[in-house]
């Protein structure tokens, strides 16, 4: 493994290139008819874009308001504003479909363009209105509104929710049907992310309750040891929905004061820490022992123990803070082995390290966790603040 010498600057300069690469890279799309979109990720031996992917435009928005509220980089805003344009002018009965496919020869996620996704979409409503927290442009919040409707209209019975994914008729489709993403399950308590959001903007305390419903959902999947079931004929769990889950309840319990969910969010952070690989102090992708890191895995571990470590503390879930810090130097320098260090994508994340790819999302993660983790000892412990622009 890659060794490296643990410093805030070299977390700071990795940060820098990787928003040039999220601006510059052609991971974005600069122009034509999709300009704003983002490809999900970029074949580095080819320099090829296999596919767009509507989530990790939304992604994006979230990921490019939150650097320009940092560090007020208007050239952030203005390619926040360009991937919500290409939502708005994208959507397909009020949602989006997965994301369009580049090559016909890409078979790997079926065909996008028939595939609805409730998380995909709650992920793009909560860029929109990061954006609108922004600029306070109404029309962007009529649109996060519609789309919500929509959402709630063909994925939801009342409060609780009954499909994850449906094709572009709203039809009940089989794609997918042994995945975590293509079954209600846990993770999508991050739709809390765009739901109480949505409930401080405009009073209505029905999103909250849709949110309370989700995070509940997740909490009954949820084991006495705190992990989260991604799949039910099976004892592996996912940790990247598994984390999901965490996030979406940590947020819940933070906005609404729920103690309960709070708590359960935080036995979930706790269980994950023990599938770190002690070898490498990465965060692998499932909890069968076989399998490798995964780079938005190890950053989203990352970020929750920043912040949420004094209350992994306070809950004894931890009995140690010299020993919390180290897990966190560890799974920062497990993230900086995935950086891509030069060439054209110097400041890109990959997926798996053997893969010969720069992937969009996993470096959204990582340039966040990276963020906090050199401001680890300098913020005062604000979790609102830090929950604000969460990607």
């Amino acid at each position: 493994m890659k060794k490296h010498k643990v410093t805030g600057s070299n977390s700071k300069q990795s940060f820098q290139e990787t928003v040039n690469w999220l601006l510059n890279s052609g991971i974005r799309i600069k122009g034509g008819q999709n300009k704003g979109a983002y490809y999900g990720w970029k074949n580095l031996n080819s320099a090829f874009y296999p596919f767009i992917y509507s989530e990790v435009t939304g992604y994006a928005i979230t990921c490019l308001s939150w650097i320009y509220s940092e560090i007020r980089n208007i050239e952030m805003l203005e390619a926040a504003k360009e991937s919500s344009a290409w939502i708005i002018n994208n959507l397909y009965g009020d949602l989006l479909v997965a994301g369009y496919v580049q090559d016909d020869n890409f078979t790997q996620k079926g065909n996008l363009a028939n595939q609805i996704y409730a998380f995909d979409n709650g992920v793009i409503i909560m860029g929109l209105l990061n954006l609108y927290r922004l600029i306070q442009d109404s029309s962007i919040l009529r649109v996060a509104e519609r789309m919500t409707e929509a959402l709630l209209r063909h994925f939801f019975d009342g409060q609780a929710i009954t499909n994850a994914v449906l094709d572009s008729s709203y039809r009940r489709t089989n794609y997918g049907e042994r995945k975590w993403s293509t079954i209600p399950g846990p993770y999508h308590s991050k739709l809390s992310f765009a739901l109480l959001g949505l409930t401080k903007i405009t009073n209505n305390t029905f999103y909250a309750q849709v949110s309370n419903s989700l995070c509940d959902f997740a909490i009954r999947l949820r084991k006495p040891n705190g992990r989260f079931i991604t799949d039910r004929s099976s004892d592996v769990t996912f940790l990247h929905p598994h984390l999901y889950a965490c996030e979406g309840l940590i947020n819940s319990g933070i906005i609404q004061s729920n103690e309960h969910h709070y708590l359960n969010g935080l036995c979930g952070i706790r269980w994950a820490v023990d599938q770190i690989n002690p070898v490498t102090g990465g965060l692998p992708s499932d909890s069968g022992g076989k399998s490798t890191d995964q780079s938005d895995c190890t950053a989203q571990l990352l970020r929750l123990l920043i912040l949420c470590g004094p209350q992994l503390l306070k809950k004894r879930l931890f009995r140690n803070a010299d020993k919390l810090n180290h897990i966190i130097d560890k799974l920062h320098l497990r993230l900086l082995d995935f950086f891509i260090p030069t060439g054209n994508d110097k400041g890109g994340f990959k997926y798996h390290l053997n893969l010969d790819s720069s992937c969009s999302w996993c470096t959204m993660f990582a340039a966040q966790a990276l963020w906090l983790w050199t401001k680890r000892r300098n913020y005062i412990y604000q979790e609102k603040r830090w929950l604000e622009y969460y990607i």
